[in-house]
């Protein structure tokens, strides 16, 4: 029987015209464009049975590698169930992290060197009680912080420990050269140097050779450029290669698939460019635009037929890409039925963003929903609210480091001086947080004197200076006030009448933190707060949604509603879903902005792809949640929000409603901006203001700056309408 209808008969699977050509197409290099939702993992997974099954190809002789461990699990099982009946041959299916290990053991035995790992799963508190020796573990995460703390004589944070790490492990995998170091941002302090200890510590302290998980990437490719006995071995031993997800892979490992493959390039990468979200740890959708150079004699196949999403979702998502330039030009189709229309809805109140979603999730009928976010701090407050209203969900991202943040621990030391303001310990973590100007010599004092009296009391018996006279008195009282308020109001004296909303923006300033991190992470304990009666439910609460937070990963297949960020939801799909947060400053990131001002489009490109993956996440319903305020900080809606209302909502022109008596403008002038114009970096003119820059825009609003006069915020339906804005020439 033809295989195509072996397939359909057993597998009940019938492939489109573009599937059937990849499947065929078995000597020389192929790339297979999957648009998302176009079947890749099953045209994968039959062109692998049509080598078994048609070509007579070995299992063996076929190396399937994916981007994880999970997807490399799925494609397993997809294979079982398509050919487990046809055939008793196994093909491995793995990441390209394990098969680079598998070259590392075999070339360290080959020369009798020793190796031990030093990343994975540890026992943090066993470890920590031998942390203050001499001796550091041999853990990545403990080497690094006892290097951190040595290079800059201070503790590191956990946000310091997760960028550091994400740092290292960026500059390997893009194969970084030390002179290049110090270019690559990072908010760490000298980031570079601590990479470099790293690397000489690993280098000089054991006579076995210590490796992290990146360094199985780095120490394979090597490997097979020095050891050509080794690479011959494995070219002749894999006659195909097929990768999945490539589009994820990093520099190294784009460089391994390559060497690998030769000389008969026998490689199908499958993979979307439009779906590359990973730079920040190293992949690299260059080499894909990429591949018709390192291959002359490629083929290229685009697999564009969307089977998973309603029109509506299609055509936009397909439209909305294009945003971007460089990618494979492409037309994403489907041929399903029409559905509701894409909704948009932008709220008052970020508050109002959670009550809307907790309502609709409620109202639903058994619905598949995910609710979608850029970052895991959306997801604290939502998963509080949805807790509170007896909504159950799974958490597919599980990141309960939110509770053990130093911001968190701060906080509840305020509240615990307030129960008792003799406490010297917990107010030397403190005392540098608020506007007491209480300094360490103060402090050696307290210890010194070690009454049982109010610190504030003992302080005041001192010699003070004269900006202290007033400011100990003063916190006395707000410490004995904080103990009797709610939550709620507790955590807005602390941060306004207490000072730590200066202290911590003076820190980030000084230490290069993320300001916009720290105060959402202050914003969503003002969150969890609401409602809240004493301090002491505020910190029974905290403890309740760690836990959990921990424990929604057991409602895996209990429940329909699944909390997820855009990054962990790609290759998933639900009935309906809601992408929330959708304002600029997340959606895209302000890095995103400030560095597409200075035409650097990278991030900014990825910003649109990852908004990209989460419209192609939703079946049949897509809503587009944002909001004017956050607490009392005035927000703009995202602007890629606004690129979609510019594809689902076109804006028709509208009668000027002008004031003044000036020249009535010419609104079908070719020079004068349109909506369909704006665009960040994008120089104008403006009548009044002169030159200027884009550097904002969303909803209702536009903010330039101009050249004299300054930054400027604006509303853009006046602009528009009264023709205040041309392009620059």
């Amino acid at each position: 029987m033809d295989f195509f209808n072996l397939m359909e008969e057993q597998t009940g699977v019938r492939l489109n015209e573009v599937q059937k050509q990849a499947v065929q197409h078995t000597e020389g290099p192929l790339l297979l464009l999957a648009s998302p939702g176009s079947g890749k993992t099953t045209t994968l997974n039959l062109k692998i049975g049509y080598l078994l099954l048609e070509k007579k190809v070995r299992p063996e002789r076929i190396m399937a590698v994916t981007f994880s461990k999970a997807a490399a699990r799925d494609m397993a099982d997809r294979f079982d169930h398509f050919f487990s009946s046809l055939t008793d041959e196994k093909v491995n299916f793995s990441t390209i992290h394990s098969f680079a290990f598998k070259v590392v053991r075999e070339s360290l035995r080959k020369n009798g060197e020793a190796f031990q790992l030093i990343e994975g799963d540890i026992n943090e508190e066993e470890l920590k009680k031998g942390f203050d020796g001499p001796d550091v573990p041999l853990h990545k995460k403990f080497i690094l912080r006892r290097i951190y703390e040595d290079t800059n004589g201070v503790q590191a944070s956990d946000d310091d420990m997760d960028e550091l790490m994400t740092y290292i492990s960026y500059v390997k995998n893009r194969m970084i050269g030390d002179k290049q170091l110090d270019k690559v941002k990072c908010s760490v302090k000298n980031a570079a140097d601590i990479y470099r200890s790293y690397e000489r510590f690993k280098k000089t302290h054991s006579d076995q050779v210590l490796l992290d998980f990146d360094d199985m990437l780095t120490y394979c490719h090597q490997i097979l450029l020095e050891d050509a006995e080794l690479l011959s071995k494995y070219q002749r031993q894999f006659e195909y290669i097929l990768t999945d997800e490539s589009q994820d892979n990093s520099v190294v490992q784009h460089e391994i698939v390559e060497l690998l493959a030769k000389p008969q390039n026998n490689i199908c990468v499958v993979a979307d460019d439009d779906q590359s979200i990973f730079m920040w740890r190293g992949s690299d959708v260059t080499k894909l635009l990429q591949f018709e150079q390192i291959y002359p004699e490629a083929t290229v196949l685009t697999m564009s037929q969307n089977y998973r999403s309603s029109q509506q979702i299609v055509n936009t998502a397909n439209r909305f890409i294009k945003r971007n330039k460089n990618r494979y030009p492409k037309e994403m189709f489907t041929e399903n039925e029409s559905h509701q229309p894409i909704e948009i809805k932008t709220l008052k109140k970020y508050d109002d963003q959670l009550d809307y979603v907790t309502e609709a999730i409620r109202n639903s009928n058994g619905e598949d929903i995910a609710v979608l976010y850029r970052n895991n701090s959306s997801a604290i407050p939502l998963a509080d609210r949805l807790d509170k209203e007896g909504i159950d969900f799974y958490m597919r991202d599980i990141d309960a480091k939110f509770f053990k943040h130093w911001i968190v621990e701060d906080i509840l030391n305020f509240m615990r001086f307030s129960y008792n303001d003799r406490r010297i310990d917990v107010l030397e973590r403190i005392h540098t947080k608020m506007n007491a100007y209480i300094s360490k010599q103060q402090i050696a004092y307290l210890k010194r004197r070690n009454t049982n009296d109010s610190v504030f009391d003992t302080l005041l018996e001192s010699e003070l200076p004269s900006y202290q006279q007033k400011a100990i008195p003063k916190a006395k009282k707000l410490f004995h006030d904080l103990n009797q308020m709610n939550p709620y109001k507790a955590i807005r004296t602390i941060r306004e009448k207490l000072g730590y909303d200066h202290a911590i923006g003076k820190m980030a300033d000084k230490f290069g933190f993320n300001s916009e991190q720290l105060f959402s992470v202050l914003d969503n304990l003002e969150q969890i707060a609401g409602g809240l009666g004493s301090l002491k439910d505020f910190a029974y609460r905290l403890k309740e949604l760690e836990q959990l937070v921990h424990t929604s990963k057991f409602n895996k297949n209990k429940s329909s509603l699944t909390l997820t960020t855009f990054h962990s939801a790609k290759g998933l799909e639900y009935d309906k879903v809601y992408m929330i947060d959708l304002i600029n400053g997340v959606v895209p990131s302000k890095d995103d902005m400030d560095r597409y001002r200075k035409s650097e489009t990278d991030l900014m490109e990825e910003a649109v792809r990852l908004f990209y993956v989460g419209m192609t996440r939703a079946r049949t319903d897509l809503e587009l949640l944002s909001y004017q305020y956050k607490g009392n900080e005035r927000v703009t809606e995202s602007m890629f929000v606004g690129n979609v209302k510019k594809i689902v909502q076109p804006v028709a022109k509208k009668p000027s409603s002008r004031k003044g008596n000036g020249p009535v403008p010419d609104l079908n002038d070719e020079s004068l901006l349109k909506y369909e114009d704006i665009e960040l970096g994008r120089e104008v003119v403006h009548r009044k203001f002169g030159k200027g820059v884009i550097s904002e825009y969303g909803g209702d609003q536009i903010g330039i700056q101009f050249e004299e006069v300054g930054y400027k915020e604006l509303l853009l339906e006046v602009c528009l309408n009264n023709g205040l804005l041309t392009s620059k020439s």
